[in-house]
């Protein structure tokens, strides 16, 4: 297939009917324990999570040669399995593997318990159990593996050949107790599987490109030289759920082994590559993240990945494999679109590349390596006149949605009338993607309780395109402090024309996204489960709404306002537990807050001191604002 020539790409740095569509989508507001009655946006903001944002672990805490072992404490340990608990679902705790995790293909660890259950041969059984492997396999894998891991470790730094990979006392049982629960030594072997394990909880669901983890784990046995570049990032992500000390260094061993010219041309290195792009971005390095992203996006297509046949052809006969290649060519597509629009950029690289390649199924299916007829392109764009409903995967709707992506950021931001037919067309796209999307779609709340991370990361990218697309046209300012945000930098201090203030349509649009995509996080999962890349697109709707509590809102709307973006911060809080671009975007949005908000901090001398600088000049309407939330 000819593609374009790309190098110019890389180097570059009331409600109406719809909108009452697009306001379904925060039905779930349940109660959910946060603390909003701090009136202060600084470091003391406090909330009370409602409920786990990490399972328990039987990773022992970090020990250094001169400490010695702590005394055990405490534990209560539920008899739901580590997978069961992290995603809310109903477990029966049959040993050696719960249904759930049978039905799913996910390796089945419990907790450990205190009260007469076997440690680590316990727990080593179930895993080689619910794996399918015999007690050889398991020995000579994990001989393999403690090989493995020492010779890509020891040239990278000191402190990896040890992994000293343990979970910090972070999760917390909805009473608010520790769940941690404290262990003997474990090899490196088993700390490579606690790692993927972590993978599988926490990040795959949101980026379900990987092989699922029974397909993995027997790919591992049949031929692991295969997997030698994805599964460092896998581990290095992992690590990130772990709190591990050697997190670092497993960064570095990923860049050693896939930074190199020497890096194999396939499909898997795409994977590796994107996965690593995602997870480095996260980390807050964004030129970086780019960089191994561009390596990505160059690779795939000189490997025809956006071709019809590359899926079958590099599939090996299975029908697992080749939906992992379409999943994966379609998230690198998506992400393309994420990071060009973080930056302002008018159009992303493989924007205007044709692609054959067919639809994801629904991840129940892939899950259970039950692939199904794919669909076609063609047949999703014809599907409001197909004779019979079709039903396509939440895969599907966010492809779907990463096409608007392109049409939303080749507009650009600066306005240019009233009613832009541009824009017009670009805001009926968004419509026509909210009101065909089916209902059970749109709860985005799977039986039994399971949030669907794909569909909520494509409504999500739904509400910040709006937000995108309208907040530059709309009633609601910019200022200059809001360029302290690396994740929703201002795209432009240019204000809106008299004529176009005139009309609230724009400010309507960016408010009911804003209110939307917000209540998003009510819905009960864990936080530490929606994709990273959710921060930066909660960054733009928070900062929306806050210059909509100094331009537009008052009284009620006003604190209903200061709430969600409280709820925002408080789910960026959590995520930077895990991402440090979420731990740097919490100091940005409260710097902007209060200075948007006049709001005042405590100095270091205990007493309060204002910290507004009239970034907004005399434009704003803070005097008729009420600012005091008590």
């Amino acid at each position: 297939m000819n593609n374009p020539n790309l190098a110019a790409w890389f180097q570059q740095e009331g409600l109406d009917q719809h909108g009452a569509v697009a306001n379904n989508i925060a039905l779930f507001q349940f109660g959910l324990g946060y603390d909003f009655a701090t009136p202060r946006f600084d470091n003391t903001l406090e909330f009370n999570p409602p409920g786990p944002q990490f399972p328990p672990t039987d990773l022992p805490p970090p020990l250094t040669s001169a400490s010695s072992p702590r005394p055990r404490p405490k534990t209560r340990v539920s008899l739901a399995c580590i997978p069961c608990r992290s995603r809310h679902t109903k477990c029966d705790a049959i040993s050696p593997a719960c249904t759930q995790c049978i039905g799913s293909g996910r390796t089945c660890v419990y907790a450990e318990s205190r009260r007469g259950r076997g440690k680590l041969a316990v727990l080593e059984q179930r895993q080689i159990l619910s794996n399918g492997e015999t007690q050889s396999e398991r020995e000579e894998r994990q001989s393999r593996s403690a090989s493995d891991a020492t010779s890509a470790t020891h040239s990278t730094h000191s402190t990896a050949s040890s992994l000293d990979l343990r979970m910090s006392p972070i999760g917390l049982s909805p009473n608010g107790t520790s769940n941690e629960t404290i262990v003997g030594p474990i090899s490196e072997a088993e700390n490579s599987a606690k790692l993927v394990d972590l993978y599988y909880a926490f990040f795959h669901d949101a980026h379900p490109y990987v092989l699922p983890q029974k397909f993995l784990n027997q790919r591992l046995r049949t031929d692991k030289a295969s997997l030698q570049h994805v599964m460092p990032v896998v581990e290095f992500i992992g690590s990130l759920f772990a709190h591990s000390p050697a997190k670092g260094a497993m960064q570095e061993r990923a860049e050693n082994i896939l930074l190199v010219d020497s890096l194999p041309a396939n499909g898997f290195s795409v994977q590796a590559l994107l996965s690593f792009a995602i997870a480095v971005h996260s980390c807050d390095e964004f030129t970086s993240a780019r960089a191994i992203l561009d390596r990505a996006i160059r690779m795939a297509l000189r490997i025809d990945m956006n071709s019809e046949t590359f899926a079958i052809s590099n599939g090996e006969g299975s029908a697992v494999l080749a939906e992992s290649w379409r999943r994966t060519w379609w998230y690198l597509y998506v992400t393309d679109g994420i990071f060009s629009g973080i930056r302002h950029r008018l159009s992303f690289a493989l924007r205007d590349i044709r692609s054959e390649v067919n639809l994801p199924c629904e991840d129940a299916d892939y899950n259970s390596g039950e692939i199904p007829r794919p669909y076609t392109l063609e047949e999703y764009n014809s599907r409001e006149f197909a004779g019979e409903e079709l039903k396509f995967s939440s895969f599907a709707y966010l492809v779907d949605v990463g096409h608007i992506v392109g049409t939303v950021l080749a507009l650009g931001t600066e306005p240019r009338g009233a009613f832009e037919p541009d824009v017009v067309s670009a805001d009926a796209r968004l419509m026509n993607w909210i009101m065909y999307l089916p209902k059970e779609k749109q709860l985005v709340v799977e039986d039994p309780g399971k949030v669907d991370e794909v569909m909520f990361q494509a409504i999500m990218l739904y509400n910040t395109l709006k937000v995108y697309l309208h907040r530059p046209r709309s009633q609601l300012a910019y200022g200059s402090i809001e360029r302290n945000s690396r994740c929703a930098p201002p795209p432009s201090e240019k204000l809106v024309d008299d004529e176009q203030r005139s009309f609230d349509f724009h400010t309507t649009k960016v408010l009911e996204a804003a209110e939307a995509g917000t209540g998003l996080f009510t819905l009960p999962s864990p936080f530490t489960t929606h994709s990273p890349l959710a921060i930066c697109g909660l960054t733009l709707l928070i900062l929306a709404q806050i210059s909509a509590c100094r331009f537009k809102l008052k009284d009620a709307e006003y604190k209903d306002a200061r709430d969600r973006v409280r709820l925002g911060l408080g789910a960026i809080k959590v995520l930077g537990e895990v991402w440090a671009i979420g731990h740097v975007t919490v100091g940005e949005i409260q710097i902007i807050a209060r200075d948007v908000l006049s709001l005042q901090k405590l100095g270091e001398d205990g007493t309060l001191a204002n910290s507004a600088s009239g970034s907004y000049g005399s434009g704003g309407s803070s005097g008729s604002v009420e600012v005091d939330m008590t």
